[in-house]
């Protein structure tokens, strides 16, 4: 036997069902079709009104606080977080005043030790200078007599080989003269 074709197939088996329309478009099930979709579309509304949506707009309306107060806890923490701020800076302004007065203190403390050093310094270098202008006025005196000495003998036996006879007075007035100008 041979097997049937699609369309043989289709003719065989589909002449029952050739008269029957789509069942939801027949006009006969038209009433109970609406009776069972309003029964369901009725129970449907009730669970959502009833059972769902209050749970659900509970969850909501918890979250909705539970956001709320996480944003006033934000808002407290970041006001205690500026106050910290704000008196951590103060505090550090402080220190800094206080490190500058400090500084400036020893600074000041400093100089004035620097200042009563190089005084005391420059009065021992004066006392010693003025001892030793003293020292050398005292040699140049001595040497200055030293050379007057020298220098009337030196003339007078300049003047004894020339053949120029003076006196020894004649002769200390006139180096005394000398050296008094050599001195000034």
């Amino acid at each position: 036997m041979a097997e049937p074709t699609g369309a043989d197939h289709a003719a065989e088996y589909g002449a029952e069902h050739a008269g029957s329309a789509f069942p939801p478009f027949e006009a006969s099930t038209f009433s109970s079709q609406i009776f069972w979709l309003t029964i369901s579309f009725v129970i449907l509304y009730l669970l959502l009104s009833r059972l769902i949506l209050p749970k659900l707009g509970g969850i909501i309306e918890q979250r909705k606080g539970k956001i709320a107060s996480d944003l006033d806890e934000a808002s407290r923490m970041k006001a205690e977080a500026d106050e910290a701020l704000a008196e951590t800076e103060t505090q550090l302004a402080k220190a800094r005043a206080d490190a500058r007065a400090k500084a400036e203190k020893t600074r000041a403390e400093i100089d004035s030790r620097i200042a009563d050093a190089t005084a005391a310094k420059a009065a021992e270098i004066d006392e010693r200078l003025g001892e030793a202008e003293e020292r050398i006025e005292k040699l140049k005196a001595e040497h200055m007599a030293k050379v007057a000495d020298i220098s009337v003998a030196t003339t007078t036996a300049i003047l004894a080989q020339l053949g120029v006879s003076s006196s020894d007075k004649n002769v200390k007035a006139a180096v005394s003269k000398s050296v008094e100008e050599v001195s000034a």
